[in-house]
């Protein structure tokens, strides 16, 4: 993970380009204007205790799947690694449950049956079934889990990233500004941290987004965590992405333009038609040809 800003330059160009005439006062030229938001208009999960999967090391509040979001926490501090597995026909994501504080996880696969699993570290990187159970997710919007913090995107009320965002994009008037605003943010706040780069490559680091505020500085999945959290804090819907690209495992940022649908490292939009570019190194100048394979969304 170590494109530094590379990756989110992309997000950045694309908009750049998107709409834009050649004059250059005109960004964006053309957008629907949408409402600002206030703190009190942020988005927060509840554990409301309605529906629960419960077990001995750790329960799984899923009275709001509708929402696009299940709650779990441990029952008491545990010596054993403790994980929430979530899976559909299509694909498992694994979570390490680590706080006795209810912690929000996506349903972001879509409708239909979800297996939900506890499960408890034996050996090695061997688990045991501690409580599984399916239930039939109908979210109410396909977006909805792009809007809610989780445990890779995750703030509270009163954070800094909460009242950052907000104050930051209060005078735009549509979302495009938003978008441009928030990324030129992110990338001029944060420096790259290459030692935390190396610390990456054999240990999994979970983004902290009010560490990053206070160091300034982290990685790919980091720029990406505070990004996505700034955009949904405004009710912009967008998602972490982990995958692939020809050079190493990475992570970037997907947004959702209402009438566009998602924008994505491989996609610009152009005045009146919809271009494949070259977006990473664009701004090094690096004639980067190679593709982007999203693994995980969140």
């Amino acid at each position: 993970m170590r494109l530094k800003k590379f990756y989110i330059m992309m997000l950045a160009l694309s908009l750049i380009l998107c709409g834009c005439s050649n004059k250059k006062g005109d960004y964006p030229s053309d957008y629907p204007d949408s409402p600002s938001y206030s703190e009190e208009d942020i988005l927060y999960p509840e554990n409301s205790g309605e529906y629960l999967i419960q077990s001995s090391i750790a329960n799984v509040d899923y009275s709001h799947s509708d929402l696009g979001y299940v709650m779990a926490y441990l029952n008491n501090e545990s010596e054993k690694k403790i994980k929430i597995q979530i899976s559909t026909s299509v694909q498992t994501y694994n979570y390490d449950l680590i706080s006795t504080e209810p912690v929000a996880f996506p349903m972001q696969m879509g409708n239909g049956e979800y297996l939900i699993k506890i499960l408890e570290n034996t050996q090695g990187d061997e688990y045991a079934i501690v409580k599984s159970q399916k239930i039939n997710v109908v979210l109410k919007d396909e977006l909805t889990p792009f809007l809610y913090p989780n445990q890779l995107v995750d703030y509270k009320k009163g954070d800094i990233i909460t009242q950052k965002s907000i104050e930051l994009v209060k005078e735009d008037t549509n979302d495009l500004q938003r978008i441009r605003n928030i990324y030129d943010y992110v990338v001029h706040y944060l420096d790259y941290d290459d030692d935390k780069a190396t610390i990456a490559t054999t240990k999994y680091i979970l983004p902290n987004l009010t560490e990053l505020f206070e160091n300034k500085k982290g990685i790919c999945f980091d720029y990406a965590a505070m990004m996505v959290a700034m955009l949904r804090i405004n009710h912009i819907p967008a998602r972490l992405i982990c995958g692939n690209t020809d050079i190493e495992y990475h992570a970037w940022v997907e947004v959702y333009l209402e009438g566009k649908g998602w924008v994505n490292p491989d996609t610009f939009i152009d005045e009146k038609v919809w271009t494949r570019m070259d977006p990473t190194f664009a701004s090094s100048k690096f004639n980067y040809k190679g593709q982007y394979e999203a693994v995980y969304y969140y």
